[in-house]
């Protein structure tokens, strides 16, 4: 049986990017790191209050407490993978909110899907080397994996194109391979 291959891109967060932090209302507890089904149904279109690490610049994707997408990229994803659920989460800061940007971050919630290979070396419960089932895909453009300690969402590489498109602020892509 030949091989087949798939290209697939990881959004992951860029390591220069600026880090919005823990504040009121915007923890963990509320916004736990992987949002399954539980959570997202718990949470309602939402306020929450931040402050930014240095230097301030929106990013199209936030990543802490949980992954976020910028308003401008909302549309987009829904149009990617319909299945898709949002809810809304509109931030101000917490020392100046009438002096400071009050972006709109969709919280994004999608099954997940059994995607990772068993040939994926996983170290305290994160990928090394991350490896897809091709079977898994279907006719999907966004997947949502999930391991211990990782929220993985990817996509294919019509999707990735189209993010590209957008010039997004933030994130690096990193090309993962699948097999059969």
């Amino acid at each position: 049986m030949a091989m087949i291959q798939s290209e697939w891109f990881w959004i992951k967060k860029d390591p220069d990017a600026p880090t919005i932090s823990n504040a009121a209302g915007f923890g963990r507890q509320k916004y736990p790191y992987f949002t399954d089904e539980k959570s997202f149904a718990q949470v309602d279109d939402d306020v929450a209050y931040y402050s930014y690490g240095g230097q301030i610049v929106e990013c199209d994707f936030l990543f802490e407490p949980t992954f976020l997408i910028h308003d401008g990229l909302q549309s987009l994803f829904k149009f990617l993978e319909p299945e898709l659920k949002f809810k809304g989460i509109q931030l101000y800061h917490e020392r100046a909110p009438e002096e400071f940007a009050k972006p709109l971050y969709w919280l994004p919630y999608l099954l997940v899907t059994d995607a990772i290979h068993e040939k994926t070396q996983v170290v305290q419960g994160k990928p090394v080397n991350l490896r897809l089932k091709a079977e898994s895909f279907g006719d999907k453009r966004i997947l949502h994996c999930k391991l211990p300690a990782a929220d993985i969402w990817l996509l294919s590489l019509e999707a990735a194109e189209c993010l590209l498109r957008r010039q997004p602020v933030g994130i690096t892509l990193e090309k993962i391979f699948s097999q059969a």
